[in-house]
C-alpha cells in the first residue's frame, strides 16, 4: 500500500530517510565512550549496548545494565527501543521507521539512553 501511495521514488526517499537517521544514531554510538555498536548496521536497525570499562569481562552484569536502560527509556516515553540477543548477549535495538522522525528525535532517544545509563550504573 505504501509503494502504491508514494510511488517508487517516494518510497525510496522514505527508506533513505530512515536509513540516514539510523546511520546518525550509529555514528553517535561510535563516537560515545562506553558504548559498543553491533556492526554492520542493517537498513534502519541499530543494535548497540552500554559497555562501561568497569564492567569489562563481566558480561552478565553488562546485560543487566542494558536491560535496565531499556526499561528506563521505554518507561520515560521519550522513544521506543527494544532488546535483542546476539552471541548470547543482550543488546538495545532501535528501528527507525517513521517518516516524521528527525535527527533531533534520534538525539533525544540517545540522550534518554545516556541518562538511563547514568541512573543505572554506579562504577
Amino acid at each position: 500500500a505504501a509503494l502504491q501511495h508514494f510511488g517508487l521514488e517516494g518510497y525510496r526517499e522514505l527508506l533513505e530517510h530512515d536509513i540516514a537517521l539510523a546511520e546518525h544514531l550509529a555514528q553517535r554510538v561510535r563516537d560515545e565512550a562506553g558504548y559498543v555498536l553491533w556492526e554492520p548496521t542493517s537498513l534502519s536497525i541499530v543494535c548497540f549496548r552500554a559497555a562501561p570499562e568497569a564492567l569489562a569481562d563481566r558480561d552478565d552484569e553488562t546485560d543487566t545494565l542494558n536491560r535496565r536502560i531499556l526499561e528506563d527509556v521505554q518507561l520515560s516515553g521519550t522513544g521506543f527501543l527494544s532488546g535483542t540477543s546476539f552471541d548470547d548477549r543482550f543488546w538495545l535495538r532501535a528501528c527507525i521507521v517513521n517518516p516524521r522522525a528527525t535527527t533531533s528525535d534520534v538525539d533525544a532517544v540517545f540522550a534518554a539512553v545516556q541518562a538511563a545509563f547514568g541512573r543505572s550504573f554506579r562504577s
